[in-house]
């Protein structure tokens, strides 16, 4: 017998409950070096004493070496989509490419969310905010030198500071500089080193946070140091950039808002002394100052171009009166904000904050910022100056490409590009998963289609008139043939021309072109690949892509460059797509896109393994980073993967006797793995790893070189607990066990009250436990495992009551006889447990979704929230996930983010103690230290565990007593003098006018939003006690609500869109299902709630008796058995064919499906001379014979069968092919007239048996 909500469907829950992080729930295993560390780090590599960093191991080091040589843009046949725009105007994001912690960077992890940007065609420089002195993850240099981009790392220099060329000074900033500018005989010491060491790691530019104070002579020592250091990087061949917010100036005083001139033309030095590259200015600029520092730029010698009009994209998204007064001076852009994630990536939760909403989200505001609002260069809105960061007011912005040119530095070949972002659901090769796991690595990302999107019709135009008539282009992590992304065209067009990729290729006739495609819907492509020349770029050559042999499936095109009329020598300028005559439900994913000289080799170096570390061991994965290296390098030397013939390398993995797998690739020198899959079991633990070279045609390569086989140690138990039934009765016995297959046995099991924390029940010394508890309640379970240690599950085990149904249970299945005759009925009956019910409904959140109860229906400080709730995963933000909130999107930041009160699911932190994930805070307004929770109003010890239903209560009474309960239990109780309500303030960023809504759910800036079910929402207006918080668990019968719970929804009903209001407050204050439009960023002014369609076909908490019918239902599995009848647990069945018959049955409802089997419960025998033909020994049955029109056979073997039906001289008159299961009856039609027939049956391609038979 078997029980179907079983261990293993919740095994699968508890894996998947933290699928959609921000940051990875794995620690980090890459260690960086320290920033104060640097100038002795500095002086001992440039003596060769030490190869990386103080604290960084060779291994480690390599996330941090760019192995991608910085490639050159195209310039000669350089063309662009609009005219009049200067191409040397230079973007630079001066903003971080990080995670919310600011610890990630772009190493690679293993989870699917992450800063992928992508339009690089689009920038100059990417500040990389949050990477210290000299360090920039490789996942950014890579992509960044691949794209033409030059990467920069900061000083973060705190606003008036004080820094001075001292090496006894308190702060590392002094310290560091005055190492640095150290001289002797008059040369700066450390320049040459300083810049070779920056292309040792492939680093560009040094970013400074100039706002502090210091002197003159330090501004001059530090600009001549500069200087200095372009001369030296100069005669490496090196792109060297100084990076300087336009702050201190030449005296060393802070002066912003001047434009570039007298008081800091040094530190931006002239043509022969170029000390800054990038002149960052301040936010306040206008027409005058830019007007300004363009003449005394070109006073200096200098381009006005390396002065940047700077924009604080987290104060004030893209609202700037003064956007026109680019397009009259020769300024360049730049883009700041903020300090822990680039505030495009971080506002991205304009659909929600699941990992995949912000990634899609995120590609759309990329698209929108740099292409404009209609999605196309070609077709851009006018100057909009009052813009914010939401994707719904981006549709409206003007885009950067009204003053940028898109840049390519595709001008090599092999070129080849698969559309892969950079991070996937899964990683794929060639079309199929790999690695059934979500990833993260930034220098895989591919050379990505220049313009997003320009797209133009027959004409070759985009207007106004034509822009909806075209083909919709967007890159998709739906699919993908290499990586975790392809690009996707989908929609009805006449024509649309799609313009992907600017080059400056040049072909000989036998060079391929080649694109990998699918069609979702038909096989017809309706697509065409063309090409232009230099100097001819609208003259297109274009081929048709065939028609794929099957909907679903990739293919490859391929055609040489003769046979679209090119000739040796041509310079290919433009690649793309057409697509013609496509229906409504269009839809083609392109996995490649390649153009090679097929005859080119590659002498790809076969890597050699330097070193694998194996860092965790579970029973079903484990965890490593691999080193590998292509070359021997010494002393300076770094190693450009292009030296070695390479582009990338895959990282594979082999359990012994297992098959092998491609896990990742990267372009470092190093790997680093999470969950690689293993089979569970103590004699399973041999592993080797491996790396192949793929040369840069994404073909040839190296052969995988592999470690030995070495013992991976099982060294991370796991503590999860499963339990057979998801609910349990009073007095019925439940199973409890650990997920992790290979766990040493627990010491103990004890399963505790969760209101008294008594002890109920205890089991001994195992790995899983069996108990009964008769008293209905809810109860935390405390596992203590084999080395001493306590987990402790809250709320992990309910008893609820018989009358809201239960699991099915099977006791007995019976047969009315142990034998009959083909065609006669046998009773099968079954004894059970029904489990049948009425149960609650839940209400479903699904983050961006929201429950939302009208604010006025609480006022004041006295209160008290409650309700049931139980969570799927968590996907935490930098701050968690909201649970409940009092907030208004009509407040200005920060209160529209918090407001009156926020209940909030946090992440692991460390305040006076270190606090486990998922416990719950508690914060009113009056608290001003957003970021981190009220430590004295937190559950602390009492985690949320998705899966399970939990109870919390939060109460706050006029005296500012803050309380938690947490399934009936008080759990934190403290009092906040500061706590105040929005209506008291005096704050004027609060519209006190605007009311405050009560809202269940949601994500927030920093805070993801919940998902899960939601039960019993109450809102009181009092702070309940601890027996009314009891009794508040149970619920309340409409007519007995009591007169203090003011808002209560059971959401048994939908009225419309609304859900009854069933507390005394009544109809007015109805709650409702909505999401915010038109949010994005930290400015919500714009933004707006619209409702949703609610989902309460669903199971609440089973704790409380509903409308919801929990109905059980049978399923039987009978073979070649029919149910002639069946009635109240009775099935009349009969057979067709004689042989000993199994029978399973199944019972199934809403709380889950039990299942037995009974193995030759009956005897089924042929009626007598109904079968005339039997072969026992191969056990085919033939029947009837002699026959009328057709036989029946019977196959007591599974297999792939022919029938060839032969005459009596034996001519082939017709044959069948089926695959047959035992036990199966087919039946064989036999046409032509009365005699005798051969029945030739083969299997598996020979002959099985001959029999004969009469047609009467």
């Amino acid at each position: 017998m078997k029980r179907f909500t079983l261990f293993a469907s919740l095994a699968l829950a508890s894996c998947l409950s933290a699928t959609a992080q921000r940051t990875p729930t794995h620690p980090l295993d890459i260690q960086d070096a320290k920033f104060e560390d640097l100038p002795n780090y500095l002086e001992a590599w440039m003596k060769g004493e030490m190869k990386q960093p103080q604290g960084v191991s060779a291994i480690d080091d390599q996330f941090y070496i760019s192995r991608v040589r910085p490639l050159e843009r195209i310039k000669d046949g350089d063309y662009q989509v609009r005219q009049g725009v200067n191409p040397e105007r230079k973007m630079c994001l001066w903003t971080p490419l990080d995670d919310p912690t600011s610890k990630w960077k772009a190493l690679p992890r293993y989870c699917f969310e992450g800063d992928n940007f992508s339009l690089w065609s689009y920038i100059d420089i990417h500040g990389n905010w949050t990477s210290p002195w000299i360090r920039s993850s490789a996942g950014l240099t890579d992509v960044a030198h691949k794209n033409g981009v030059s990467v920069g790392c900061v000083m973060s220099i705190g606003y008036g500071a004080y820094v001075y060329l001292n090496n006894w000074r308190p702060d590392t900033y002094s310290r560091v500089l005055y190492k640095l500018t150290q001289k002797r005989g008059g040369k700066f010491i450390y320049a040459a080193p300083f810049v070779r060491l920056m292309k040792y790691y492939g680093i560009n530019g040094i970013g400074f946070n100039s706002e502090f104070h210091t002197t003159a002579d330090v501004m001059t020592q530090l600009t001549e140091f500069f200087v200095e250091c372009h001369k030296e990087a100069k005669k490496i061949d090196w792109k060297f950039e100084v990076h300087w917010y336009d702050g201190t100036d030449d005296r060393g005083s802070i002066h912003f808002d001047g434009g570039l001139g007298d008081h800091n033309k040094k530190i931006f030095g002239d043509k022969d002394n170029i000390a800054t590259d990038m002149l960052f200015a301040n936010y306040n600029w206008g027409n005058w100052h830019l007007n300004g520092s363009v003449s005394t730029a070109n006073r200096l010698g200098r381009s006005s171009f390396d002065y940047y009009a700077g924009f604080d994209i987290q104060g004030r998204a893209l609202r700037n009166n003064n956007w026109s007064a680019l397009l009259n001076n020769d300024i360049s852009i730049g883009f700041w904000g903020a300090h822990s994630q680039s505030l495009i990536h971080q506002s991205a939760t304009d659909d929600g904050t699941s990992d995949i909403a912000i990634q899609k989200a995120y590609l759309k505001k990329q698209e929108l910022i740099f292409s404009g609002g209609n999605n196309n260069p070609g077709y851009l809105p006018g100057i909009n100056t009052n813009c914010t960061l939401a994707n719904s007011s981006l549709k409206n912005f003007h885009g950067l490409a009204t003053f940028l040119t898109a840049k390519s530095t595709i001008q090599q070949i092999p070129f080849v590009s698969r559309f892969n972002l950079g991070n996937g659901l899964s990683f794929r090769k060639d079309g199929q998963v790999a690695f059934d796991h979500k990833w993260y690595n930034l220098n895989t990302q591919d050379f990505m289609p220049t313009w997003r999107w320009w797209i133009t019709d027959s004409n070759d135009e985009v207007n106004g008139s034509n822009i909806n008539g075209l083909v919709k282009a967007e890159l998709t992590f739906d699919d993908a043939y290499w990586g975790g992304s392809c690009l996707s065209l989908s929609g009805q067009t006449d024509f649309s021309r799609v313009k992907l990729f600017k080059t400056m290729l040049e072909v000989q006739p036998d060079y391929e072109f080649s694109v990998t495609y699918k069609t979702l819907k038909g096989t017809d492509s309706h697509a065409k690949l063309f090409v232009a020349l230099k100097d001819h770029t609208t003259d297109y050559k274009q081929v048709d892509l065939p028609a794929t042999e099957t909907a679903g499936k990739w293919s490859t095109f391929t055609v040489k460059a003769s046979d679209l009329g090119l000739a040796a020598g041509d310079k290919v300028a433009m690649m793309g797509l057409v697509v013609e005559n496509s229906p409504a439900d269009y839809q083609l994913h392109v996995g490649e896109m390649a153009l090679r000289n097929s005859t080119q080799l590659f002498n790809t170096a076969t890597p050699t393994i330097k070193q694998v570390q194996v860092l965790r061991g579970r029973y079903n994965a484990c965890d490593f980073k691999l080193q590998y290296a292509s070359k021997d390098e010494s002393d300076w030397e770094k190693t450009y993967n292009d030296e070695v013939g390479t582009w990338y390398y895959e990282i594979y993995f082999q359990q012994k006797d297992q098959p092998q797998q491609l896990l990742t690739a990267t372009t470092s020198w190093a790997a680093y793995v999470v969950d690689a899959p293993m089979v569970s079991g103590n004699d399973k633990r041999d592993c080797r790893f491996g790396v192949r070279a793929v040369a840069p045609d994404g073909k040839q390569g190296s052969e995988i070189v592999w470690t030995p086989y070495q013992r991976v140690e099982y060294n991370q138990p796991l503590s999860d607990v499963v339990a057979d039934r998801p609910v349990i009765k009073p007095g019925e016995e439940f199973t409890l066990k650990y997920l992790d297959e290979m766990v040493p046995a627990a010491t103990s099991w004890i399963l505790k009250d969760a209101v008294t924390g008594a002890t109920v029940a205890t089991a001994e010394s195992g790995t899983s436990a069996t108990f009964r508890a008769d008293q209905e309640g809810t109860y935390d379970l405390v596992v203590v495992d084999s080395q001493g240690n306590s987990t402790t599950t809250r709320g992990k085990v309910k008893i609820t009551p018989e009358a809201t149904g239960a699991v099915p249970h099977i006791n007995t299945l019976t047969a009315d006889k142990q034998t009959e005759q083909t065609g006669k009925p046998v009773s099968y009956t079954y004894d059970a447990r029904l489990g049948e019910g009425m149960a609650s409904h839940g209400l479903v959140i699904t983050d961006p979704k929201m429950f939302r109860i009208p604010g006025d229906v609480q006022k004041g400080k006295s209160y008290s929230y409650a309700l049931w709730f139980k969570a799927d995963n968590f996907n935490h933000d930098k701050q968690g996930t909201n649970l409940i909130n009092k907030n208004s999107i009509k407040d200005s930041w920060p209160h529209n983010n918090w407001g009156d009160l926020w209940v909030t699911i946090r992440p692991e932190w460390q305040g006076r103690s270190l606090h486990p994930a998922n416990e719950v805070s508690f914060n009113t307004m009056g608290w001003t230290s957003h970021d981190i929770p009220y430590e004295d109003v937190m559950t602390t010890g009492y985690s949320v565990t998705p899966g399970v239903w939990n109870h919390i209560v939060v109460t706050h009474t006029d005296g500012n007593i803050q309380k938690i309960y947490f399934n009936g239990r008080e759990v934190a109780s403290h009092s906040f003098s500061n706590s105040i309500r929005r209506e008291d303030s005096n704050d004027n960023r609060i519209r006190s006018y605007e009311v405050a809504d009560i809202f269940i759910g949601g994500g927030g800036v920093y805070k993801s939003g919940f998902n899960g079910v939601i039960d019993e929402v109450q809102v009181w207006d009092k702070p309940l006690s601890k027996e009314e918080v009891l009794e508040a668990m149970k619920g309340y019968k409409e007519g007995s609500i009591p007169s203090n719970l003011k808002a209560y929804f059971t959401f048994e009903e939908v009225d419309g869109k609304k859900f009854k209001n069933l507390g005394t407050a009544g109809r007015d204050f109805d709650g409702s299902v909505v999401v915010t439009e038109g949010s994005g960023g930290e400015n919500t002014s714009t933004a707006a709630y619209v409702d949703q369609q609610p989902d309460n076909n669903v199971l609440g908490f089973p704790g409380v008796v509903g409308t919801y019918e929990v109905k059980t239902t049978p399923t039987w599995e009978l073979g070649d058995g029919r149910i002639s009848s069946e009635s109240d647990k009775t099935a009349v069945v009969t057979y067709a064919a004689p042989g000993k018959k199994n029978v399973t049955l199944k019972l199934k409802n809403g709380w889950g499906e039990d299942e037995k089997t009974v193995n030759e419960i009956v005897d089924i025998t042929a009626i007598p001379d109904g079968i005339s033909t039997v072969e026992a020994q191969t056990g085919l049955s033939v029947y009837p014979n002699p026959f009328v029109e057709s036989v029946n056979m019977r196959f007591a073997e599974n297999g792939h069968y022919t029938i060839n039906i032969l005459g009596a001289t034996g001519s082939l008159l017709q044959s069948n092919q089926f695959d047959a299961v035992e036990g199966q009856v087919v039946n064989v039609a036999i046409s032509g007239a009365r005699g005798i027939y051969f029945v030739q049956v083969m299997k598996n391609g020979k002959t099985y048996k001959t029999l004969k038979v009469i047609k009467k």
